[in-house]
């Protein structure tokens, strides 16, 4: 399979172009729904997790209370610490993962921004921009050799048909890339 650079070029830029002139419809939309609620139903999930990790805090403390005055044996007072240290570490694990589903997805909306200002200010395209490619452009994954996706750095993966014209040839071979003129 061998796709033509100069049918990359041509495909971002087409995309680009579709970008600057739907941005209403596509990024807008995209940036109101992120901005809204993906980070703030975690934060709260958090919280909540916040607030469950002290209790469960609270619920060890009094179980050594209780077996320090007699009140529960060893064999009760171990089961339990245990069920709650196993808890907590869900618990744990879970909060760190939200978190960083929120930083990425800050990462992402930073990355949206950036792309909807860009195409709010911006008339269309007529040739390619390398600078746009690399500020924007994550990876390129190829569909086939009629369409490949432009995956954006925060988080679109967007298709283009290819245009078919040009000199350059970029190569796959075994998922690498190989480029001849």
């Amino acid at each position: 399979r061998s796709i033509r650079d100069d049918d990359i070029k041509c495909a971002f830029t087409t995309m680009m172009n579709k970008l600057i002139y739907g941005h209403r419809y596509v990024l807008k939309p995209l940036y109101e729904a992120l901005n809204d609620s993906y980070a703030e139903d975690n934060i709260n999930r958090i919280r909540e997790l916040e607030i469950l990790l002290f209790q469960n805090a609270e619920q060890k403390e009094t179980l050594t209370k209780l077996m320090a005055q007699g009140y529960i044996d060893q064999v009760l007072f171990n089961r339990e610490c245990n069920a709650l240290s196993l808890q907590a570490e869900n618990y744990k694990s879970e909060k760190e993962s939200l978190s960083l589903n929120v930083l990425e997805g800050n990462a992402r909306l930073t990355e949206l921004t950036s792309l909807l200002h860009f195409v709010k200010r911006s008339s269309m395209l007529t040739e390619y921009d390398e600078d746009l490619f690399k500020q924007f452009v994550k990876r390129i994954i190829v569909f086939s050799r009629d369409e490949i996706g432009f995956e954006l750095k925060c988080g679109l993966l967007l298709r283009e048909r290819m245009c078919h014209y040009g000199t350059h040839t970029i190569r796959i071979y075994n998922h690498k890339w190989h480029c001849s003129y």
